[in-house]
């Protein structure tokens, strides 16, 4: 056992004793001096042999004699008053130090004293600081987990998601393809490619006997949208052009052969029926009720390159485009794909006829095109707008052909040019070049040089938005034309007439 070295000083010092002076003896006289009180007699003589000045006894301290000098008034000597404590019972012989003999140190008075404090352990400090911020990480989480699925709920409640559009077939859409919940646009795409992609199909066109490609079996390629579950798929008429013989695969990879029901060149879209009913039919966005607008985000699905359930995203760069298609001298001379979506969601041979979809999983186009220089995606992709597509899938499904109407003029934008030369307030509107005979136009007696400003009271701002307004209509039906003529506002009556079909269609 070791001790502070302070703890081994003595309480008072030690007297010192010369070397040469000799040991003094009690007097063994028991007549107590003069004085002295009766209790003297009764204390024990004190063996000299054991008696130590500085170790205690057991017997308790008497009072001391009184000192005749004190009835004299000299200075009375003031006792030292000891008291010892008993040592640690850990304590012996041993502990007394080195070199000093037994008995001869006396041992530390431990009463009172305070042990050092201990050492702080600094593994235990880190320890405990590491895990106090895991407790926090852990609680920051969860906090952040709950926050947004709370966020999820109300925006649910308050209706964030659009209903489901309805199907354009009573019991062929009852069993349409779930659409996924409206979240944000980079955790949609999964959710939307896992939807739709039962619903779009490959679109084979097999070589003749003796045929040569270098496709191997297949002599063209596409895809195809499941547009009913009876088995009427929506493709594109450049896709099944010059064949009546198509192969379809389904997403699970089951080959089936198919049958041309329709085409709609002017538009470039045909319909093929599969002989099999329970398939996954894809859903409608309504543009009337929700237009699509530019920037939203888009996704792509087909089988470019014949890569099956091939998934591209991207946004709608535009709107209201057209294509240019070979001009029809019998139909009026030049003519156009009106009003298709424009997306850089990438699109290569093989996607033609495939589903652009929303992020509800929802087709708002089928694609049809792309602007490249060399063949493959440029960023510039184009899809058939919806809603011609339905107008143009229920004809050929009903019908084997689509009745497209004929307003009988042709005509350009209206340019800032234009607008200054007409003395017209803005460069909106399609002037008309030439006039049709026998047609609508003519009858309401049309003119060049008119301004079409508007169709059934929608203000229109290019030539194609007005032949996508002619083609939402049918033979026959009557619209009424706002027109500026040499500065006035005219509203014009037009019976649609019908637009000359092909063989095909």
């Amino acid at each position: 056992m070791t001790y502070d070295r302070e703890e081994w000083r003595l309480p008072w010092p030690a007297p010192v004793r010369p070397a040469s002076a000799p040991t003094v003896v009690p007097p063994t006289d028991p007549t107590p001096p003069p004085g002295a009180g009766s209790t003297a007699a009764s204390l024990p003589e004190p063996d000299p042999e054991l008696a130590d000045p500085y170790e205690p006894t057991d017997t308790e301290p008497t009072e001391p004699e009184p000192d005749p000098t004190e009835e004299l008034g000299a200075p009375a000597a003031v006792p030292i008053e000891r008291h010892p404590q008993p040592p640690p019972e850990s304590w012996d012989e041993a502990s007394a130090g080195p070199g000093s003999p037994a008995g001869s140190v006396r041992p530390p008075d431990t009463t009172g004293t305070v042990d050092a404090p201990e050492r702080p352990r600094r593994g235990r400090g880190v320890l405990a600081v590491a895990l106090a911020a895991l407790l926090g990480a852990v609680l920051g989480t969860v906090l952040t987990l709950a926050f947004l699925e709370l966020r999820a709920d109300r925006e649910t409640d308050e209706g964030t998601a659009p209903p489901t559009e309805e199907a354009p077939d009573d019991e062929a859409q009852d069993e349409a393809a779930p659409v996924p919940m409206t979240v944000e646009a980079t955790s949609v795409v999964p959710a939307v490619a896992e939807a739709v992609t039962p619903s779009v199909v490959r679109v084979d066109i097999p070589l003749e006997e003796g045929g040569d490609s270098a496709l191997g079996a297949r002599a063209s390629l596409g895809s195809g949208v499941i547009y009913r579950a009876d088995g009427y798929i929506l493709t594109n008429e450049h896709v099944v052009r010059g064949s009546d013989r198509v192969r379809v695969r389904l997403s699970d990879g089951e080959l089936l052969d198919a049958e041309v029901v329709g085409r709609d060149e002017l538009n470039d879209l045909a319909v093929v029926r599969v002989e099999a009913t329970g398939l996954p039919a894809i859903t409608f966005r309504d543009p009337e009720r929700e237009p699509i607008v530019v920037g939203e985000t888009v996704v792509a699905i087909g089988s470019p390159f014949g890569l099956d359930a091939s998934v591209t995203t991207g946004i709608v760069s535009a709107l209201n485009r057209e294509i240019d298609l070979p001009d029809d001298p019998e139909a009026g001379g030049r003519l156009v794909i009106p009003s298709l979506i424009q997306t850089d969601a990438a699109i290569n041979p093989g996607n033609s006829g495939g589903a652009l979809v929303d992020t509800q999983g929802r087709l708002i186009g089928i694609n049809t095109a792309i602007l490249s220089a060399t063949g493959a995606n440029q960023g510039v992709g184009f899809a058939v707008n919806v809603r011609q597509a339905l107008v143009s899938a229920d004809q050929l499904i009903e019908q084997g052909f689509v009745r497209h109407p004929l307003l009988g003029v042709g005509g350009k934008d209206v340019d800032p040019r234009i607008a200054d030369q007409l003395g017209l307030d803005s460069a909106r509107g399609a002037v008309i070049e030439n006039v049709q005979e026998d047609t609508g136009a003519a009858e309401a007696e049309l003119r060049p040089g008119d301004v079409i400003v508007g169709v059934d009271g929608e203000p229109i701002a290019t030539m194609s938005q007005l032949v996508a307004e002619v083609r939402g209509r049918q033979p026959g039906d009557e619209v009424e034309l706002a027109i500026i003529r040499g500065g006035d506002e005219l509203t014009v009556t037009v019976v649609l007439s019908e637009r000359p079909r092909s063989d095909g269609g």
